[in-house]
C-alpha cells in the first residue's frame, strides 16, 4: 500500500502546476493601488509550489515505499508485514517555551504584516524550517507504543484516499461538487446498514466529522423524531421536561449536546452501572418511572459500545426493550467500540447483540480501524430522519432540477461544508474487505487480553477491572506498594472490579502521575493515567487502535 500513498503524491505533482499571478501580488490587478500590472513571476509561483514538493517529499519518506528499506519489518498472523519503529522516539519532549523558540529561531512564529512571500526563495526556506520544527516537535501517534488517544497508526490504504482527498480539495453537499465521492458515500452507508442487517431503503445517514458531533445529531433528530413542531417552534414547542438518558460511563459529549440543543443538562439522567460499567437496565427503568411521575416526558437514551476509560458495553437488547415499551428513540455511540459489528466471533457478536434494534448508530473508523482523523459514520434506521430534522432548502445548492439531485444528501445535516471523509473510510473498507476489518478487530482484542495476562502474572504489576475487549486498566505497583498489599494480604495477581484498600490506594496516588511524567521525558512512550469509577488511585490504560502492532515485544518493552 506503500505504493499507493506514492502513487497519489506523483499524481499531486504532475497536476498541481505553478500559476503566474496571484491574487496575494501587491500589483495585481485587484490591488489597492489600482495597477493592473501584475509582477508576480513564474519564479515566484514555482517557489510556492516548491514549498509542497519538499512537503510531499517529506511525507513520501516516512509513508512512502522508501521508508520500508529503512525500517523493521514485522510479520502479521495473515501474512502482511508491518512496521516496527521501537527504536525510534514517541516525542521529542519540550515545553511551549521551548517550541515557541525553535520556532523563532527558524523563521519566527508570530503573525506579521508582511508575509514570508515577499523574500523569495529564502521566505520559503524559512518557512520550510519552520514546518520541520513543527514536525520534529509533534508525536509520532504511528509509534507503536503511543498508546495516549484512542487513535494511533494509520492505515496505508486509507491514507493514500485521504492525500486524494486534500488534492481534489471539494465539498460533498452535492453531486456536482464532488461526484465520486457522492456516489462513494452512499455505497459506504449502504455497506453499514447490510452490516447491521438493515434495508439500506429505510435508513439516512452521513460521514459526520467526530463522534461528539454524531452523538449531537443522534440528539437533534431524536427531538424531531418525537416532537417534530420543535423545528419551527423550538424547545417551546416541547411538554414539560424533555429528558434524555445515559450510562454513567457514557462520553462527556452528551452533556455538551443537552446544552447545545437547549434541553438543558439538568434533563440528562446519568443512570448507574454495574460493578463491570455496563449501563444498569433495571436503574434505567426506574429513572424512566421517576421521570414520568415527577410530569417529564422520556424521549432518548444514549447506549455505549466501548466507553472512554473501561471500555464497556451496555446491554443494547435489554435496552431497546425499555425504549421500545416507552416510546423513546435508542442512539448507540460506538465511536470507540462500534467496530466489534465486523467480527465473526460468538462473544464478540454476543457484545453487539442489539445494536441492530436502534434508532442511530455511529462508529468512528479512525479509532479501531486506523483511518486518518476525522472519520466517522452516522445512520438511522429511518429514511426520512436526517433530511426532515435538518434540511433548510438552500435554493443555490439544494435544487430537484440539477442534474443527479438525488446525490445531494448535503441538506441533511446542520452543517454546510462537508469534507470528503467517505473516500478514506471506502479506501479502507474496499482494500481490506469486511473479512479483513473482522480479522483486524478480532487481533486488537486478542492482544489486549494476552497483556492482560502478562500483567496479572507480574508482581509488580495489578489489574485495576477486569477487562474489556479493547480497554484495559492497570496499576504499577512500586516495591513499597507491593510490601503493604503483601502486609494486608491484598493479591496482585486478581483481576476484578473490587477497589483497592484506601491505604493502599493513597500509596498510589502519585505513581501513575509520577511514571507518565518519566515516560515523557524520556520520548519513549505515551500511556494515559486516569480516573476510573471503582477505584480511588489514577490507573492506566491501553486502549490499541489503529493499525497498531502490539506483541510480545512491544508489551515487554512497554513493561
Amino acid at each position: 500500500v506503500g505504493s499507493a500513498v506514492t502513487a497519489v503524491l506523483t499524481l499531486y505533482s504532475s497536476r498541481e502546476k505553478p500559476r503566474s499571478s496571484s491574487v496575494f501580488s501587491s500589483s495585481s490587478c485587484c490591488s489597492p493601488s489600482g495597477s493592473t500590472t501584475n509582477s508576480l513571476n513564474v519564479s515566484h509561483a514555482r517557489q510556492g509550489h516548491d514549498l509542497v514538493t519538499r512537503m510531499l517529499t517529506l511525507f513520501e519518506s516516512t509513508w512512502g515505499n522508501a521508508s520500508l528499506s529503512n525500517a523493521r519489518l514485522g510479520s502479521r498472523a495473515d501474512g502482511s508485514t508491518s512496521v516496527k519503529a521501537l527504536s525510534g522516539r514517541c516525542l521529542n519532549f519540550a515545553t511551549p517555551q521551548e517550541i515557541k523558540a525553535a520556532l523563532d529561531e527558524a523563521g519566527g512564529l508570530e503573525i506579521q504584516d508582511q508575509g514570508l512571500d515577499g523574500q523569495g526563495g529564502k521566505g520559503d526556506d524559512a518557512l520550510w524550517r519552520m514546518l520541520t520544527k513543527v514536525n520534529d516537535f509533534s508525536v509520532n501517534t504511528s509509534h507503536p507504543l503511543f498508546l495516549n488517544q484512542l487513535f494511533g497508526p494509520m492505515d496505508r490504504s486509507s491514507l493514500a484516499a485521504e492525500l486524494l482527498s486534500v488534492m481534489i480539495n471539494t465539498s460533498n453537499y452535492t453531486f456536482e461538487a464532488a461526484p465520486p465521492v457522492a456516489v462513494i458515500e452512499l455505497s459506504v452507508l449502504e455497506s453499514t446498514a447490510k452490516l447491521l442487517g438493515w434495508d439500506f431503503k429505510s435508513c439516512s445517514g452521513l460521514m459526520i466529522p467526530g463522534g461528539s458531533i454524531s452523538n449531537l445529531m443522534a440528539l437533534n433528530c431524536a427531538r424531531h423524531h418525537k416532537f417534530p413542531a420543535t423545528k419551527e417552534g423550538g424547545n417551546a414547542a416541547m411538554p414539560p421536561t424533555p429528558t434524555a438518558y445515559v450510562s454513567a460511563e457514557a462520553h462527556y459529549s452528551f452533556l455538551k449536546a443537552v446544552s447545545v440543543i437547549g434541553l438543558g443538562r439538568e434533563n440528562l439522567v446519568k443512570v448507574p452501572t454495574t460493578a463491570t460499567g455496563a449501563m444498569c437496565v433495571d436503574s434505567l427503568r426506574e429513572a424512566v418511572k421517576k421521570t414520568r411521575a415527577s410530569g417529564g416526558t422520556p424521549f432518548f437514551v444514549g447506549c455505549t459500545a466501548g466507553s472512554t476509560v473501561r471500555g464497556t458495553f451496555d446491554p443494547f437488547d435489554e435496552v431497546a426493550d425499555v425504549c421500545k415499551k416507552e416510546g423513546m428513540w435508542m442512539h448507540v455511540d460506538g465511536a470507540w467500540g462500534g467496530p466489534a459489528v465486523f467480527s465473526r466471533r460468538d462473544d464478540m457478536r454476543a457484545l453487539v447483540k442489539g445494536v441492530e434494534r436502534s434508532d442511530s448508530f455511529t462508529f468512528n473508523p479512525h479509532k479501531l480501524l486506523g483511518a486518518p482523523l476525522q472519520t466517522t459514520v452516522f445512520i438511522c434506521h429511518h429514511a426520512d430522519a436526517l433530511l426532515s430534522c435538518n434540511s433548510s432548502k438552500a435554493g443555490y445548492l439544494f435544487d430537484k432540477r440539477k442534474a443527479n439531485a438525488n446525490f445531494d444528501i448535503g441538506d441533511q445535516t446542520f452543517m454546510c461544508g462537508r469534507k470528503t471523509d467517505a473516500l478514506k473510510f471506502w479506501a479502507l473498507w474496499r482494500y481490506r474487505g469486511t473479512d479483513g476489518i473482522a480479522r483486524h478487530v478480532d487481533a486488537l482484542r486478542a492482544s489486549t487480553y494476552c497483556f492482560a495476562e502478562k500483567i496479572r502474572k507480574h508482581p509488580s504489576f495489578m489489574i485495576a477491572a477486569k477487562p474489556w475487549p479493547f480497554n484495559l486498566n492497570f496499576f504499577f505497583l512500586p516495591k513499597r506498594v507491593r510490601l503493604l498489599m503483601e502486609k494486608e494480604g491484598v493479591s496482585t495477581d486478581t483481576c476484578s472490579d473490587d477497589p483497592l484498600p484506601e491505604s493502599i490506594a493513597a500509596a498510589l496516588s502519585t505513581v501513575a502521575i509520577d511514571l507518565k511524567t518519566a515516560m515523557m521525558k524520556s520520548g519513549k512512550a505515551m500511556v494515559p493515567f486516569q480516573p476510573i469509577a471503582n477505584q480511588t488511585a489514577q490507573v492506566f490504560r491501553i486502549a490499541l487502535s489503529g493499525d497498531v502492532e502490539f506483541g510480545e515485544e512491544e508489551m515487554d518493552e512497554l513493561m
